[in-house]
């Protein structure tokens, strides 16, 4: 229905529909114009787009990022399109050449669009007429065996100056990865998988248009997908366990203008259907014993917005959003256990919300206001929401923005945010998986439990503090910048998962866990909880390199060039309080984190791009720092040690329609072919006891299952 609306409305478009957790704002600027007075740090060109490899903006999104990155956090940063919020079906369907260029925005522009003030902001900027119907096909598989994976995808795009119009079709299929396949040496090991069967189904379009001055755009979207494990042996009869998934969305905007404001309105409606089926156990008859769960999470949301220069002082104008909102949410559940009556739940929610964002400028020296402070402006959120069963609660964040001297930019930001937990998280069926393999720091053994996941309906709201503090030197040379941010949080009640077992936390919470006489470990119940508090502390710093190969084709445009992109995070601080009475685990020194051992001090990232006409080369490397775990006993520490770990991805790619020897060939116009390799040394974190020895809940399968993996690709856009 989607693709004969599309082709029926030849001047049609398509926008963006809002994220489920977070309605978006949509804010627009005309082509060609800033953004509430704000000119771009940067621009990229189309020629330097291309010299990315990428097929769809998601990927390019994902590219940019070291060059995006914000020194006020690590966060992605905002994307719009045509100065629209983007919705995750335009990421999926357009592809890279529909792109005109991309403006690289300041934070401050973020507050326009109903976002915090520690986020950049990308806004691409599409060509007025663009039709195309862009496929591809791609093959992966690791080189010791396993994990074949197989997808396609098409889409049908039509740009007509501001009337889009998409329609996208994928698929993807993945095999399982067995235990046997890595070597794992337990009775059961070909009876239990390292990674599940997976199928992935979409259908997805949009359309957009403008009438009588007005945006108005809808989206729609199909999923389906399934996964399939198998958790081992009962009596000599596999037990799988699968869950396939149904998601369906539809959404609608409107945009305008109101003087010197913008308005707009969003709508959307969510509902995903869930079920899993996991056998557990097998009878004396032979049959197996399923525990089968159902849910049903519907959502509605309507929200609206109003955006402009709320009033005008000396230094320039008060750029503020205002949003009000309301939220509808319905989560039902269906719990069948043998030789148990059928268990149904059903939680209902309402939201209603309103929020305030607001950049005020305190000095600017264009204007002789203040000039010997520079640029100064400082930045403010206040956000309520009334959630049932909760109550309001009050979020809010204020920070100053300050560029001293021309390419010089410091910033600080403080926030308290408060949220309820999801009712996915208070309500979500309980699901058994037999046989899940984790290693027991208590007994200092590994074990294969039972594991319980599921809802906790005692969840309390999370209230996250953050302070950051940030600078950022550039841009030189073209594009090089050096950034740092160092950032505090301090999170009460934060929800999650038990961490690693140790007696501290058994001690926290005995009720979730299960043991034999001997101590062995049968069951554990991992359904989320509220932590007392986490603390981290941390500074990321380094800096994003260009260099040109040769001259410029043309005056600012370096599609020849090499880029590295360097930066080092250094934790300082990381601790979690489970409970009062419980003492603190330190992650830096001694408490588990995850299968990786504790916190590293140091985490190094590391990207390498290589263009020449038409021929690139990527690398990106990540190195942590080696770390020790104990079992959280003085007495008995029983220390594991977690060597560092370097590993590198590469990705080569061939883009005929601008190689020279090529490009001259009509089937060239729109094919590349890719070629990666992740994890191309297949390197695998070395752990082992106080003997020498590997627990097996540490061997190379457990903790990187695929290995190398090499995967190609082919594209074509007709």
């Amino acid at each position: 229905m989607l693709l004969l609306l599309g082709l029926l409305l030849e001047r049609g478009a398509w926008a963006q529909a809002p994220a489920e957790a977070a309605p978006e704002v949509t804010v627009t600027a005309p082509r060609g114009q800033t953004i509430g007075g704000i000119a771009p740090l940067m621009e990229i060109s189309p020629s330097e787009l291309d010299s990315y490899g990428v097929d769809n903006l998601s990927d390019l999104v994902e590219a940019l990022r070291p060059m995006t990155r914000s020194s006020r956090s690590d966060q992605m940063a905002v994307v719009l399109i045509n100065g629209h919020l983007a919705g995750q079906t335009e990421f999926d369907n357009l592809p890279r050449e529909a792109v005109e260029r991309v403006e690289v925005l300041p934070e401050t522009v973020a507050l326009q669009y109903g976002f915090s003030e520690n986020q950049r902001v990308l806004n691409f900027i599409l060509r007025e007429h663009y039709r195309a119907v862009p496929t591809r096909i791609s093959e992966s598989g690791a080189t010791e065996g396993g994990d074949q994976a197989v997808a396609a995808d098409a889409s049908l795009v039509s740009l007509e100056d501001e009337a889009r119009v998409s329609v996208l079709a994928s698929y993807k299929d993945s095999a399982w990865l067995r235990e046997s396949d890595r070597g794992i040496d337990m009775p059961d090991s070909y009876q239990r998988t390292l990674q599940p069967e997976k199928t992935d189904a979409k259908l997805a379009g949009t359309v957009s248009r403008s009438i009588l001055g007005v945006s108005a755009s809808v989206e729609a979207s199909f999923e389906s997908a399934t996964a399939k494990s198998l958790q081992g042996l009962a009596d000599d009869i596999p037990l799988l366990q699968s869950a396939p998934q149904r998601t369906a969305r539809i959404a609608t905007q409107l945009t305008g203008h109101w003087g010197s404001f913008v308005w707009g309105a969003t709508a959307y409606y969510l509902h995903v259907d869930s079920n899993s089926s996991s056998e557990t156990e097998v009878d004396a008859a032979g049959d197996a014993s399923v525990d089968r769960t159902q849910s049903a999470f519907n959502a509605g949301n309507l929200q609206l917005s109003l955006s402009g220069p709320a009033a005008s002082l000396p230094a320039g104008p008060i750029v503020s959003n205002f949003k009000f909102g309301l939220q509808y949410q319905g989560f039902g559940t269906q719990e069948e256990f043998p030789g148990s009556a059928l268990q149904s739940s059903n939680l209902v929610r309402s939201v209603r919300s309103v929020s305030l964002n607001a950049n005020i400028p305190v000095a600017n020296r264009n204007r002789a206001v203040l000039p010997a402070l520079g640029d100064l402006s400082a930045t403010f959120n206040a956000a309520v929401d009334n959630v049932s069963e909760f109550g309001t609660l009050v979020s809010m964040s204020y920070g100053l923005d300050w560029n001293p001297i021309e390419k010089v930019h410091l910033n600080g930001i403080y926030t308290d945010h408060r949220t309820a937990p999801t009712v996915q998280q208070l309500r979500a069926p309980s699901v058994f998986t037999p046989n899940v393999e984790l290693f027991d720091f208590v007994a200092s053994a590994t074990a294969y439990v039972t594991e319980i996941t599921g809802g906790n309906p005692g969840l309390s709201e999370t209230d996250d503090r953050v302070a950051s503090f940030g600078l950022s030197l550039g841009p030189f040379l073209g594009k090089t910048v050096f950034s740092a941010h160092y950032e505090q949080s301090r999170i009460r009640n934060a929800i999650g998962a038990l961490p690693p077992i140790t007696p501290y936390v058994e001690l926290a919470f005995p009720e979730r866990f299960t043991r034999a006489p001997d101590g062995t470990l049968l069951e554990l119940d991992d359904r989320w909880v509220n932590l007392q508090s986490e603390t981290t502390d941390d500074l990321k710093w380094g800096f994003n390199l260009w260099a040109p190969l040769g001259p410029p084709a043309a005056p600012h445009v370096m599609p020849n060039r090499i880029e590295v992109s360097l930066f080092d995070t250094w934790y300082l601080r990381d601790t979690t309080l489970i409970r009062t009475g419980v003492p603190v685990l330190d992650l830096l020194d001694g408490a588990p984190s995850d299968i990786a051992g504790g916190q590293p001090r140091h985490k190094i990232e590391f990207r390498a791009l290589v263009y020449e006409n038409g021929l690139g080369g990527l690398i990106s490397a990540t190195w942590r720092s080696p770390t020790v775990v104990g079992s959280g006993d003085p007495n008995a520490p029983d220390a594991i040690f977690f060597s560092s770990l370097a590993t590198a991805d590469a990705r080569v790619f061939a883009d005929f329609e601008r190689i020279p020897l090529t490009k001259q060939h009509a089937w060239a116009h729109g094919a590349r072919i890719s070629f990666a390799v992740t994890n191309v040394l297949d390197r695998r974190q070395s752990v082992h006891d106080d003997t020498g020895l590997t627990p097996i809940a540490f061997a190379p399968g457990y903790l990187d299952p695929p290995g190398r993996v090499v995967a190609i690709s082919v594209r074509k856009v007709f």
